[in-house]
């Protein structure tokens, strides 16, 4: 069947400049602390992610991430020299090193939007990421949106705080311009909690929580879990969508470490010593652009190619990137 593509237009970059964070979150992804790279080194990533977009002839786009970037000195050089490139970027960040003068002077880099983690209330999302995180958080989003920079709350849902959606959601309309949401991934520091990774019914329960708030229209809600597009959404059939992974973005870590996604922690090469349109045709990624190779309902789906499942959780719950997603209420 010809498949047309249903993601966005731009391929995403998501980089962690640096391993190197001020919280230790519960449910952390990260499992050790890498050696900086030099800004020359990092210059050479950037050269070489705008060389793999020219020769795809697409657009790109580039979501800095850490450890906590804004604790790395090369950060602001690099989103200076994104732009200078004309490459559109982001910051993924924990908020609560967002000052007054960091804000003024991220608007200059060109960087206008900004990913917060937002976990909870303020006793939920304390007891995730440290005492004054909460609050801390709120500041950086307030400093961020009095200097134009828009405001993205991200929540990574478990059994620990899944409850508390609506509550992060009634904050985002008043500190965010968009509120969504993702699946906590049992790996790295977060292994911990893997006795509270959700129950396929308790992920169904979230979604229909989030359709709900969505439906209200106060504020924008994007939604990129695979399950929410065959599920929650009417699927073309000739539409490829879904888990983007191995399609539409690519994930180097503080080392030059490039992954399929950051949640899925399968070395692919390094970005420092070879190309990315070569790393890009690993044998791995191959086999993720190729759901008929799913097992287990997943590969029985007829939905597959509208979803994929999450890979990532598929892993760290199975050992098996090409399992079926356990949280599948389908």
């Amino acid at each position: 069947m010809l498949r047309i593509s249903g993601f966005d237009e731009y391929f995403y970059l998501q980089w962690h400049i640096n391993s190197q964070c001020n919280l230790r979150c519960a449910h952390c992804y990260a499992q050790q602390a890498n050696p900086h790279l030099g800004v020359e080194e990092l210059f050479l990533i950037l050269d070489k992610y705008v060389a793999f977009l020219k020769k795809k002839g697409i657009k790109g786009r580039i979501q800095f991430s850490g450890g906590e970037p804004f604790l790395s000195k090369e950060l602001f050089p690099l989103l200076m020299q994104a732009k200078n490139k004309n490459i559109p970027t982001r910051v993924l960040s924990n908020g609560t090193l967002i000052t007054v003068q960091v804000a003024f002077e991220l608007v200059k880099t060109g960087c206008r939007t900004v990913q917060i983690s937002l976990d909870g209330d303020i006793s939920v999302h304390n007891d995730i990421r440290g005492d004054k995180a909460f609050e801390r958080a709120l500041e950086g989003a307030i400093h961020l949106r009095n200097n134009n920079i828009k405001v993205t709350f991200q929540m990574t849902v478990s059994r620990r705080n899944h409850l508390s959606l609506k509550p992060v959601y009634d904050i985002s309309r008043q500190y965010a311009n968009r509120f969504s949401l993702s699946r906590f991934v049992p790996i790295g520091y977060g292994i911990q909690m893997s006795n509270d990774v959700l129950s396929a019914k308790e992920m169904r329960g979230v979604f229909k929580t989030f359709t709900k708030l969505k439906s209200g229209n106060q504020i924008d809600t994007p939604m990129r879990d695979p399950l929410w597009h065959p599920f929650f959404n009417r699927c073309n059939p000739h539409l490829l969508s879904g888990c983007s992974i191995g399609y539409n973005g690519i994930c180097i870590d503080s080392d030059g470490t490039v992954y399929p996604c950051r949640r899925l922690p399968i070395p692919l090469g390094n970005i420092l010593t070879q190309d990315l349109d070569v790393i890009y045709n690993s044998k791995v990624l191959n086999q993720l652009r190729d759901r008929d190779l799913l097992k287990g309902k997943c590969g029985k789906c007829r939905l597959r190619w509208q979803c994929g499942g999450c890979r990532a959780i598929a892993y760290a719950v199975n050992n098996d990137y090409l399992h079926e997603d356990p949280q599948c209420f389908f």
